[in-house]
């Protein structure tokens, strides 16, 4: 009787194990993705980005501001902003099938209609998996106040603390 509860135990973690593996090259694989991300954002690379995001992709500044995919790229196009850095600190992948979710704080620096701005936010953006590509289906963001703890937190951690 030992033998076979042994046995039992030891087969349920060996499939932990393997389960644990797999969500392991899941989230390198959706790191990976969101590091292309944000370098085609700092390059501005439209063409790159095109190619990461659905055709459904919805962006929510921290403004409230909710562009469609054509409208955030057609702003990128145009100008309108300049990202100049973008630091994730705590930024943490969820998997739900064949979508994943990245949670963390962000601080962005850049050039928004001709003036420098500096924000500190949180971000939720959304992954989904299609033909065995991750692709980017959703941002939104939350400014942070400067008074508030939490931003105090996000501005405070050194760039991938």
């Amino acid at each position: 009787m030992k033998q076979r509860m042994l046995l039992v135990l030891m087969l349920a973690l060996s499939q932990a194990t393997a389960y644990g593996a797999q969500e392991s090259k899941k989230e390198q694989e959706i790191r990976k993705v969101d590091d292309q991300r944000l370098a085609a954002i700092l390059k501005q690379d439209v063409p790159m980005l095109n190619h990461l995001m659905t055709d459904d992709f919805v962006y929510t500044h921290s403004s409230g501001n909710v562009q469609t995919k054509a409208q955030f790229l057609g702003d990128m196009k145009a100008g309108t902003w300049t990202y100049k850095s973008l630091k994730l600190q705590n930024a943490r992948v969820r998997f739900f099938g064949d979508t994943a979710v990245l949670t963390g704080g962000c601080n962005m620096t850049g050039v928004m209609r001709g003036k420098d701005v500096r924000l500190a936010i949180y971000f939720t953006e959304v992954y989904v998996r299609a033909h065995g590509q991750w692709h980017w289906l959703l941002w939104q963001s939350t400014r942070l106040p400067p008074e508030d703890p939490a931003w105090k937190q996000v501005t405070a951690r050194q760039p991938g603390g």
